[in-house]
């Protein structure tokens, strides 16, 4: 058995390449951080849109910036690359993802329906919010809140995912 330390949490390499993911839609956020994300990212939305560099990072978003991830679609929108992932991120994948493609992380179904939704963010603007359950051997190991947002590359011509994972911790 292989076991990494990630922040502060025995991390089984087998559990995160065998989890299988349960998600559930919500209508809209739940997790208190994941609320508060979402009112700076509709304050920002309404006056042109979330811009990569001018609104995130930024101090107003400190307490959410280790949650947050960066996603550019890449071939023709069938994928999408991470370009920065917050380090809560490690405590599903067991290791830095930056740099990596949502295909790289997900296959088959898992992937199909992560890519679906990230696809519908950047056609109509409209947010996902999802809870998450991530299972090894049909018993959880984590529960978090991810939502979806659209935002702009710093060019403001292309634009981008800004996802949130927010830990639940029951």
């Amino acid at each position: 058995m292989t076991a990494a330390l990630a922040l502060g949490l025995a991390v089984d390499d087998r559990i995160v390449d065998s989890a299988t993911d349960v998600h559930t839609v919500l209508d809209a956020p739940v997790h208190r951080d994941a609320q508060f994300l979402y009112v700076e990212w509709r304050r920002y939305a309404s006056t042109g849109g979330f811009i990569v560099g001018i609104h995130v990072p930024s101090r107003a978003l400190a307490r959410v910036l280790p949650a947050l991830s960066l996603y550019d679609p890449v071939d023709g929108g069938r994928d999408f690359h991470v370009r920065l992932a917050g380090t809560a991120l490690r405590r599903r994948f067991g290791r830095d993802i930056t740099g990596a493609k949502l295909s790289d992380l997900f296959s088959g179904k898992s992937f199909d329906y992560f890519a679906a939704r990230m696809r519908r963010v950047l056609k109509d603007g409209q947010p996902f919010f999802l809870e998450l359950g991530v299972e090894h051997l049909g018993l959880p190991r984590l529960r978090f809140e991810w939502l979806g947002l659209q935002v702009f590359s710093p060019d403001c011509r292309c634009p981008w995912i800004m996802t949130g994972h927010f830990l639940y911790a029951d």
